[in-house]
């Protein structure tokens, strides 16, 4: 009995702790110049560009609204990284979970971070518009790691309360958001993209740290906002939040004369590891700790593209040492950088080495173990082959496994409301089983998953043409996943399926799929798997949840997918709607 009231005592402690926080995330057209170039209309969050940073706490209810303003577009906003335990219709997917917001429309997503603390974003998921559509989503553990509630408590000593999260201890923490820039209007990007006249991704004009940088140092104008700069004070320890808000590039980002301690991947804590620089893809966020104990100067914040056709970036910030507290700009768009990059005192820039692949993730290990066992086999493996092919109407599309991507007229989710949803199809997890099918439901344009089922998912990156290989992000909706294993060429059950490269997989929801051509010989064409890598997938969240790559302009040609869990199990506990 006296264990029932502690459980029930710590139940309320805990509904007690949790708030309601609300708010309000207005889409409009704006013109906006991030890099001293020119203006271009794009889409944005609040007027601004990135959008304003939303902070909660673990546990907490928050109500979202998100109203769209644009007389021509629709849109939707993704929580990325959040799990929405039973808030499906919170997940922002069109055609999935909702509905796209009409022009004038407004929609309200109401759920519980249940569980997870860390760094998160959020972002459009329509078109390409989460290029301008996004913004920090910041959930801490408790008051110990949020540096205002913190410094609220402890109002009666005059400097700053030292900061806790996990095991982890440092002074205060600034965000760094990296996004890319094309200087052209979303609607020429798109018709591009989808078009007959496709030749293969561009790479951005220009690579921003919270929303700026300098396109061209020669031709930019004196009113321009210029760098974002990090103000920081000496002989303290930072965390910095890094969000890839990128949609094509995987970014090197590294701060001249300063080492990283990464302590966070994806939302979770891991032991630390020292690197110089970090390699950031679309949807990934990492903390790293890193400690002012340089010269009292400016320094540059560099940032390097890999895998992609870009040699080089301009994405450059400045981490700029400032003596009294009350010089510091907290917030995310720090104090404007008015001088270009020569002003900077320390002028070597940050270096760059090649890429690895795998990079440190094989290394990285949980504060927290998982309770999964990596070693034992899944209850049954998905092996997914996306291919690029040119359709007859001249369009470039990805087709996974030869399915084409799947298109809803009426929204998943409403399918499953109204009852016209065959619940589930125990057919194709049953052939899947025998290894006789992919898995997929031809009829359901979905891969139906079991309540509590483990799956092992092995994604392939292929060849775009002779030689080329180029590696993808993937990100589950919904749920983690965990990285445990690689290889090169294409992925062979018999051969392949016991190999664990990763020793202590971390809980992430974005993985890259490195590239891993030693097994390609000369001469081999487009669509030939060059590098596999096995995601491992426990289903507890029922829902239909996207599962796709994460560079916009691939999962728009199709490179996504949707694994329904459960949803005979799925109970709407809200009602969800527009008004």
């Amino acid at each position: 009995m006296r264990e029932k009231c502690i459980i029930l005592l710590l139940l309320l402690c805990t509904l007690v702790s949790a708030k309601v926080r609300k708010f309000e995330l207005n889409v409009s057209r704006a013109s906006v110049n991030p890099d001293c170039s020119t203006s271009v209309d794009k889409l944005v969050v609040n007027g601004q560009f990135p959008g304003p940073p939303i902070r909660v706490k673990k546990n907490d209810h928050v109500h979202i609204i998100v109203r769209n303003h644009v007389h021509n577009e629709t849109t939707t906003m993704h929580f990325h990284g959040i799990n929405q335990i039973g808030s499906l219709e919170a997940d922002g997917m069109p055609n999935v979970t909702q509905a796209p917001i009409q022009p004038g429309h407004e929609y309200h997503h109401e759920f519980q971070v249940i569980g997870q603390s860390g760094t998160y974003f959020y972002h459009a998921h329509v078109g390409l518009q989460e290029d301008t559509i996004q913004g920090p989503f910041i959930v801490y553990d408790d008051d110990d790691s949020w540096p205002e509630e913190s410094n609220h408590h402890h109002h009666h000593d005059n400097h700053h309360h030292t900061l806790k999260d996990g095991p982890y201890k440092y002074d205060d923490e600034r965000v760094l958001m990296l996004s890319e820039w094309w200087q052209q209007t979303a609607e020429a990007r798109v018709a591009y993209v989808m078009g007959d006249n496709y030749k293969g991704s561009v790479p951005a004009d220009s690579y921003l740290i919270n929303g700026r940088t300098i396109h061209n140092t020669s031709t930019a104008h004196g009113s321009c906002k210029k760098y974002s700069a990090i103000d920081v004070l000496p002989d303290k320890t930072y965390r910095l939040r890094v969000i890839g808000g990128l949609s094509f590039s995987t970014l090197g980002i590294s701060i001249a004369r300063h080492t990283m301690t990464v302590i966070e991947v994806d939302g979770n804590l891991v032991k630390p590891y020292e690197t110089n620089y970090l390699q950031v893809t679309s949807g990934q966020r990492f903390s790293v700790l890193v400690k002012t104990d340089q010269a009292h100067e400016s320094y540059f914040i560099g940032t390097k593209p890999y895998y992609s056709q870009a040699s080089s970036s301009n994405g450059v910030a400045i981490f700029r040492y400032v003596k009294h507290a009350s010089s510091v700009d907290r917030q995310l768009g720090d104090r404007m950088f008015d001088a270009v990059a020569k002003n900077a005192t320390v002028l070597d820039q940050p270096t760059f080495p090649a890429s690895t692949s795998q990079w440190i993730f094989p290394y990285l290990q949980p504060v927290k173990r998982s309770h999964l066992d990596f070693n034992k086999p899944p209850d049954r493996t998905i092996i997914i082959t996306p291919v690029e092919k040119k359709m007859k109407d001249n369009t470039t599309r990805w087709l996974i496994n030869d399915h084409l991507a799947p298109h809803w007229k009426t929204p998943l989710i409403n399918q499953l409301k109204a009852g016209t949803r065959p619940a589930f199809n125990m057919t194709a997890v049953a052939l899947n089983m025998e290894n006789k099918g992919d898995g997929y439901d031809d009829h359901l344009q979905t891969y139906p998953i079991l309540h509590d089922e483990i799956v092992d998912f092995v994604i392939h990156t292929t060849t775009l043409g002779p030689g080329a290989c180029i590696g993808h992000p993937w990100h589950t909706h919904g749920h983690p996943h965990y990285t445990i294993a690689h290889g090169p060429g294409a992925y062979d059950h018999k051969r392949d399926a016991s190999i664990r490269s990763y020793p202590t997989p971390i809980e992430r929801d974005t993985s890259f799929i490195f590239p891993d051509d030693s097994r390609l010989t000369m001469g081999q064409g487009g669509g030939v798997p060059c590098g596999w890598t096995k995601l491992r997938f426990h289903a507890t969240n029922p829902g239909l949840w996207a599962f796709h790559c994460h560079i916009t302009s691939h999962m728009l040609q199709g490179m996504m997918t949707v694994l329904e869990v459960a949803t005979d199990r799925h109970h709407n506990a809200h009602q969800h709607h527009q008004h």
